[in-house]
C-alpha cells in the first residue's frame, strides 16, 4: 500500500507540473484569444448601432453574417487550442467544403470517377502529412501526384473533349483550396529560432488575422468612399481607395501583432520594422489578388458567390479565397526573412 501511494504521489505531481506547464504557455494564447473575442463584441455593438434604421433585406444579411462570424471564431479558438491537429482538421474541412464548391462550379461531368476520386483524395492525402510532420513531403506529393494522376484519369477515362477546361480546372482548385491555403497549417510547423508568446500556433494566427481585417478595411473602406475602380471587369468594388484602407490595416496590424504573434525582430529596431512592414505589404497585396483570382473565376461561371453555405458571406471559397495566396506567401517570406 506504501509503494501504491507513493507512486500516485508522484503520478499526481508529475500530472500537477504538466497541467501547470501548459496552462503557463498557454496564458499568452488565452489572453490572445480574449482580445480577439472582445474586438468582436465591439464590431458586434458597432454593427446593431450602424444597422438600426438600416433597410430591413440589408440588416437581415448584416446580422446573418456576424453570426457566422462568431461561429468562426469559436472554431479557430478551439483548432489553436489543439495546435497543430486542431488547425489541420479546422482547414481540412475549409478545403473539403471549397474544393466540393469549386468542382461544382467548373462543371465535372467528364472529369470521371478516378478523377474525382483525386480531388478528395487530396485533402486527408495533404493534411495528414502535415499532422503527422512529412513536412517535406507536404510540399512536393500533392502538386506532382495530382497532375500525373488527374492527367491519367482524363486520359483513360474520357475522350479529348473538354480535357484542358476540365483536368486543368479540377488540378488549379486543389492547388488553391488545399495545397495553397494548407500553408496556413505548415506555419504551425515553421523551423525558426525560438517561439512566439503565444505558441507556434502565433504564426497561423498572424497570417489570418491580418488577411481577414485587411479584407474587411477594403470592403468597408471602399463602400464609403471608393470611387476608382481597380478591376471593374472582374471584381467591380475593389476600389483604389478600399486597398489603401487594406495597406494601412495591414501595416499597423502587423507592428502591433508581430511582437506577440511572430519571432520576428523587435519592430523598435531598423530591421523590425521594415520585416513587420514587408510582412503587411506582402499579405495585402497578397489577398487582394487570392481575392480577385477566386472572382474571376466566379465571373468565368456566371455566379455571384461559391454557395449559400455561410449566411450573408456566401461559400467557404468566398471566405477563405484571399488566404489561398497569402498563407503560402508568407509562410515563404518568413523562411527567407530567417534563413
Amino acid at each position: 500500500m506504501t509503494l501504491q501511494s507513493g507512486l500516485a504521489q508522484r503520478l499526481r505531481c508529475c500530472c500537477d507540473r504538466k497541467a501547470n506547464k501548459v496552462i503557463n504557455m498557454n496564458n499568452n494564447l488565452q489572453w490572445m484569444l480574449a482580445a480577439t473575442f472582445l474586438a468582436l463584441c465591439t464590431g458586434t455593438v458597432v454593427r446593431m448601432s450602424a444597422l438600426r434604421n438600416a433597410d430591413p433585406g440589408l440588416a437581415k444579411k448584416r446580422m446573418s453574417s456576424l453570426r457566422v462570424w462568431w461561429t468562426l471564431a469559436a472554431m479557430m479558438s478551439v483548432a489553436v487550442i489543439f495546435g497543430r491537429t486542431g488547425i489541420c482538421v479546422l482547414l481540412a474541412v475549409a478545403s473539403v467544403l471549397g474544393v466540393r464548391e469549386f468542382l461544382k462550379l467548373i462543371g465535372t461531368r467528364r472529369i470521371g470517377k478516378v478523377g474525382m476520386l483525386v480531388a478528395c483524395a487530396a485533402v486527408p492525402l495533404q493534411y495528414g502529412l502535415i499532422a503527422h510532420g512529412d513536412l517535406e513531403l507536404a510540399k512536393f506529393v500533392l502538386p506532382i501526384g495530382a497532375l500525373l494522376l488527374l492527367s491519367t484519369a482524363r486520359l483513360l477515362g474520357c475522350g479529348p473533349e473538354d480535357f484542358i477546361r476540365t483536368t486543368a480546372g479540377v488540378y488549379w482548385g486543389i492547388m488553391l483550396l488545399v495545397y495553397g491555403l494548407s500553408h496556413a497549417a505548415l506555419l504551425v510547423t515553421l523551423p525558426v529560432e525560438g517561439e512566439p508568446s503565444v505558441g507556434h500556433v502565433g504564426w497561423f494566427l498572424f497570417v489570418v488575422i491580418v488577411t481577414e481585417m485587411d479584407d474587411i478595411a477594403q470592403a468597408l473602406v471602399g463602400r464609403k468612399f471608393g470611387r476608382r475602380k481597380i478591376t471593374p471587369l472582374i471584381s467591380p468594388n475593389k476600389t483604389w481607395e478600399g486597398f489603401a484602407g487594406g495597406v494601412a490595416t495591414s501595416v499597423l496590424l502587423s507592428l502591433l501583432l508581430a511582437p506577440w504573434l511572430t519571432t520576428f525582430p523587435a519592430s523598435n529596431t531598423t530591421r523590425g520594422l521594415l520585416i513587420s512592414v514587408s510582412a503587411g505589404l506582402l499579405l495585402v497585396v497578397a489577398a487582394f489578388l487570392g481575392d480577385i483570382n477566386m472572382s474571376a473565376v466566379k465571373r468565368d461561371v456566371g455566379v455571384k458567390d461559391g454557395s449559400a453555405i455561410l449566411p450573408g458571406m456566401g461559400g467557404v471559397i468566398d471566405r477563405v479565397d484571399s488566404l489561398t495566396f497569402t498563407a503560402p506567401v508568407f509562410y515563404y517570406f518568413v523562411q527567407m526573412v530567417f534563413s
